[in-house]
């Protein structure tokens, strides 16, 4: 009796091996992801994360990182830096070999300085404070625009509506005194300065205003040609509304990111019109891929996708092509294939440079949309723009 129990016991135990190794393989490469899901800023990551799910979807469609499949370890930084500097610890001890994150550049910024103690891989998200990548460290790798670009680009297209649209030389900028809108104005002043525009306003405000006629009010009597203004989503939206209570008539008016989306044209109706973002992706730029990477994320967004979920699509692309060409989770192993990306994408191309005093950055092109017809469409440059660019009066 004792017999056939253990011929039944190792039976039993043949047919548990036999069922495990049947079995799919399970085998998995986790990364982190720390973005803003709830807080003031959970608009800006929900779209991120739209993006970050198509990419996801995309890579285990193509065979995973070298078979493995690709997870997420996401965390909700909650919209506050001290919530983002806790995730990083906590992905720090769970040894993924990269983060990806986060949106606001007052995040993003205490956390790359956290990463590269610790020696993690951080690809930034959403961030575009010059300070991130300038001086950033080895550690730390930007694939979308910075503000020195984004300032660039639109001084760029100022410059080339002059030879159409005449003289534009009366520059006014505001901006919220969080650290991307005070780095892309800074830089704004150093352009307009260099450029040889007249500045005739300059004037910071506090996050969370509500009422900008006093300052649009003061601009309005130096009588702009050109009002460049770096905002958040409900500032932009007061700001284009109050523009016109208080005839600022200016020739070109930039709320830039907040005039990028969507519900901005819905919650500002008319007074939108013509106004201008420099972003680092439309969906009728004339990239390769352009076209199906839109129809992708408008139906996993439910709604027409901005940038925002391009740059979240980018950010994981942009991992899962360095951990192929590691073929490992050892985090300088990553590094290293970070550092020698060189990828097309159907967002932007990606090389990581070291120049001009950055390190890791991507040097992308942005582009200017303009609000035409209740639409955004590309006006600049003009070898990617689908319609021409219009004054605002």
């Amino acid at each position: 009796m004792q017999t056939q129990t253990k011929f039944l016991r190792l039976g039993l135990f043949a047919v548990l091996c036999a069922s495990a190794f049947s079995m799919p393989a399970v085998a998995q490469v986790k990364i982190g992801v720390i973005n803003s899901l709830s807080g003031n800023f959970a608009a800006f990551g929900e779209r991120y994360n739209t993006g970050i799910q198509v990419a996801l979807e995309e890579v285990n469609a193509n065979g995973g990182i070298n078979g493995e499949k690709l997870e997420l370890i996401s965390q909700d930084d909650r919209s506050d830096a001290q919530s983002a500097l806790a995730a990083v610890e906590s992905l720090n001890k769970q040894q993924v070999p990269l983060i990806i994150g986060s949106y606001a550049s007052g995040i993003t910024g205490p956390m790359s300085k956290v990463a590269t103690r610790q020696k993690i891989p951080l690809i930034v998200l959403g961030s575009a404070d010059d300070s991130i990548t300038k001086p950033g460290s080895k550690w730390v790798f930007r694939a979308k625009h910075n503000s020195t670009i984004v300032a660039n680009v639109y001084f760029d297209y100022f410059d080339n509506l002059q030879k159409t649209h005449g003289d534009l030389k009366k520059i006014a900028i505001m901006y919220g005194n969080g650290a991307w809108p005070t780095s892309m104005s800074e830089e704004g002043v150093r352009q307009a300065e260099k450029r040889g525009y007249e500045i005739v306003g300059k004037q910071a405000y506090d996050q969370g205003t509500t009422d900008f006629r006093p300052i649009l009010n003061k601009f309005r009597s130096a009588n702009p040609d050109i009002l460049l203004t770096s905002s958040y989503a409900d500032d932009g939206i007061a700001i284009a509304r109050q523009i016109k209570e208080v005839g600022l008539n200016t020739k070109v008016v930039a709320i830039d990111t907040a005039s990028s989306m969507i519900s901005f044209i819905e919650q500002v109706g008319d007074p939108s019109e013509n106004i201008v973002s420099a972003v680092s992706w439309s969906p009728d730029v004339k990239y390769a891929g352009t076209p199906e990477l839109y129809e992708r994320l408008k139906a996993k967004a439910k709604e027409e996708p901005s940038f925002y979920e391009a740059e979240g699509y980018l950010a994981l692309t942009v991992a899962a092509d360095a951990l192929r060409r590691a073929k490992s989770t050892d985090r300088e192993k990553v590094r290293e294939a970070l550092a020698s990306t060189n990828l097309k994408t159907p967002v932007t191309d990606v090389v990581f440079k070291d120049y001009d005093g950055f390190s890791g950055q991507n040097p992308i092109k942005s582009v200017i949309i303009q609000i035409q017809d209740g639409k955004h469409v590309t006006v600049f440059p003009e070898n990617l723009a689908s319609q021409k660019a219009k004054l605002s009066n």
